[in-house]
Order: structure tokens, then C-alpha cells, then sequence
């Protein structure tokens, strides 16, 4: 019988003792660290579409595992946007009250392919940024992170264009370092060199985890021996990847073994190759301008280690450096009913004590 969302809210605590912590609230707990701790509200993607959870559950949720930001997507967890009510504006100040919790980061997404005739030009995607980021300023958001798509503007003139507007509205934008960012590369530099012409504060990054991905998550390799891959083959990119040989060299050799159309597309850039592994040393000359950093995880084992990516490498460097942004937890494995919340608190049984605030 599946779990209601009566069934799920009646048994939070017991979620918490399956994860190996007990229940507090994130006003009870002092941390030593200087990273705080949060969730992306997209964790809870698969519960909020289906109606199991709704905001308030959500942020509820979060509160319950002590953790404090809240980072949300606009078009997904906001009331009538880009126009919110300022009754409902309200009701999130009276939840961020009621829960002590905090806004950490505001996600929003510039649509440069909205038509089908042309792309925005550099006027509209500033005003499209500026949509958000009346939002974000309305709902008590320091930190932007805005995702842009496909575009024949070159995303270092819209930042630089974008400066002026950052500072009216008194916020920062964070552009997400993602698989497969590397962080030492040509992208990268054009970055920094932007910061360095401007000496601008207004503009960092927000680090995702996934460009630090060692191995694939196994549930995407089971979802493609159910899609026909062969397993042998499968075994072995996983091992060419951890091996770093390249799309090219490891497609050739899939070829070789006899491999289908679908273990050559999980070969390719756009199958395991879209992770990517940094030494995490790579992020401290970049610390100062990390703002926000996103939690990636796919899957948390019971002995709370994340499968995929190697958490202990990484987090050591972030406090070695003094990072002092949110750590948002952000679960992107299997979407079954409740199956977020479980994971998130193995996450943050982990986060508490690689950050030693136990």
C-alpha cells in the first residue's frame, strides 16, 4: 500500500531514526562550520507534481532535518509567478518565520529559445533577468542562480550588462559550475577574467558537485541495461571514464565490443561524459567567489556515503578555504513517493558530520 501524505507527515521522526539522526530543529543546532546547511526545494520534485507534499510540507521537511536555506525555482514553487500576491508573499515570510528557516537562493531560467522565430535579443534577456530578479528581491533572496539556454549572446556580455541591475536590486548572481565545467579551462578563465575587468562583487558562482562525479550513478546504468545495454559494456565506460579516456576513444572501443545504439550513446558526451572529475584543490583559487553551492547527490547508502561522488574530498577543501556559503542539498536520484526526504536526511546525517558540527 503507498505511503499519503498523512502517513508521511505522521512519520517523520521515524524517517529521521532510519537515516541514523534524531529529530531537532535548525533553530536548536550551533554549528561551528562556516557553511551553512540547506535543500534545493527541487529535491521534492517528484512529491510536489504529484501532490504529496506541497510548499509548506516541504519546508517543513527541511526544518525537521536541521538545516536552514531555502533555495526554490520561480516558475515551480511560486504562486502566480512572475506575479505573485502580496497576500502570498506574505505567507511565505510567515512560513521562513514559522520554520526559521532562511531564503538561500533563487533559481530562474532565462528562455532564450521562447520563440520559435528568433532568439531574445541582449534587451530581453535583461528583462527577463530583471523579472527574477524582482522576484527574488520581493522574497527576501540575496543570491540568484539564473540557467541560460542556447543563445547567440555570449553569457560574459549579458553578466557584464547585467552588473548595474545586480546592484539596484541589491543582489548576487552565482552561475552554476555543472558537469562537465571544468575548472580549469577556457570557459572558466573567461569568467574570472570578467570578476578581474569589472572587480565586480556581485558576480560568482555556484558550485555544483556534480563536477566532481568519480563514478556514474548505478541507477542510471540499471536504466539503461533495462533499455537494452549490454552489461559488460556498460562495466567497462564506467571504467574508461574513471580512466578519463574520452568519448571518442571509449565509443571506438564500445564499437569494438559490439555495443548498440544505446551503449554508444551512454559512451558519448552526452551520456557519461556528461560528468565530469576536478581535483578539488582546483576550487580554492576560486573560493572567494563561490556563493552558493549545490549538494548534487543521486544516491546516499545506508552507511552514508554518497555512491558517486566523494563527498570527504571535497568538503575538507571548501572549509580549508573558507567558504561560508549555503550547502544546498540537491537529490536528483529516483522520484518515488517520499524517497526524497529519506535520502535528504542521510545526506545531512553526512553534511553534519563532514562539516563537524557532531
Amino acid at each position: 500500500m503507498e505511503m499519503t501524505r498523512k502517513d508521511f507527515l505522521q512519520t517523520l521522526a521515524g524517517v529521521a531514526a532510519t537515516a541514523g539522526i534524531s529529530k531537532f530543529s535548525a533553530s536548536a543546532e550551533a554549528s561551528k562550520a562556516k557553511i551553512k546547511r540547506g535543500v534545493t526545494l527541487y529535491s521534492y520534485t517528484g512529491d510536489f507534481k504529484m501532490g504529496t507534499m506541497n510548499l509548506e510540507d516541504c519546508i517543513a521537511d527541511v526544518a525537521d532535518m536541521g538545516a536552514e536555506g531555502i533555495e526554490i525555482l520561480g516558475e515551480s514553487h511560486v504562486t502566480d509567478y512572475p506575479n505573485p500576491s502580496d497576500k502570498w508573499v506574505e505567507q511565505w515570510n510567515g512560513l521562513m518565520n514559522k520554520y526559521r528557516t532562511k531564503p538561500s537562493c533563487y533559481d530562474s531560467f532565462v528562455d532564450s529559445m521562447l520563440r520559435k522565430d528568433k532568439t531574445l535579443t541582449m534587451q530581453e534577456t535583461l528583462d527577463m533577468l530583471v523579472r527574477d530578479f524582482k522576484v527574488a528581491k520581493k522574497l527576501g533572496y540575496k543570491i540568484i542562480r539564473p540557467t541560460f539556454g542556447k543563445s547567440p549572446l555570449a553569457v560574459t556580455d549579458v553578466i557584464e550588462r547585467s552588473l548595474p541591475l545586480l546592484e539596484q536590486y541589491d543582489l548576487k548572481m552565482a552561475i552554476e559550475m555543472h558537469s562537465p565545467v571544468i575548472i580549469k579551462s577556457e570557459y572558466m578563465d573567461s569568467l574570472m577574467a570578467l570578476i578581474s575587468k569589472t572587480k565586480t562583487k556581485r558576480f560568482g558562482f555556484a558550485t555544483d558537485m556534480s563536477i566532481f562525479t568519480k563514478r556514474p550513478p548505478r541507477h542510471w546504468e540499471a536504466e539503461r541495461v533495462e533499455m537494452g545495454a549490454h552489461q559488460n559494456i556498460i562495466d567497462y565506460i564506467r571504467t574508461a571514464y574513471q580512466n578519463n579516456l574520452g568519448p571518442e576513444k571509449t565509443m571506438a572501443e564500445v564499437k569494438k565490443m559490439g555495443g548498440n545504439d544505446v551503449d554508444l550513446q551512454w559512451a558519448s558526451i552526452a551520456g557519461v561524459y556528461h560528468f565530469s572529475w576536478n581535483p578539488p584543490k582546483d576550487l580554492l583559487p576560486i573560493m572567494p567567489y563561490i556563493y552558493h553551492i549545490h549538494g548534487k547527490f543521486w544516491e546516499m547508502t545506508e552507511e552514508l556515503h554518497e555512491y558517486s561522488i566523494p563527498y570527504e574530498e571535497v568538503i575538507p577543501v571548501l572549509l580549508q578555504g573558507g567558504c561560508e556559503a549555503y550547502f544546498s542539498s540537491e537529490y536528483e536520484g529516483p522520484r518515488t513517493l517520499f524517497r526524497a526526504s529519506s535520502q535528504l536526511r542521510r545526506h545531512h546525517a553526512m553534511l553534519r558530520q563532514l562539516l563537524k558540527e557532531v
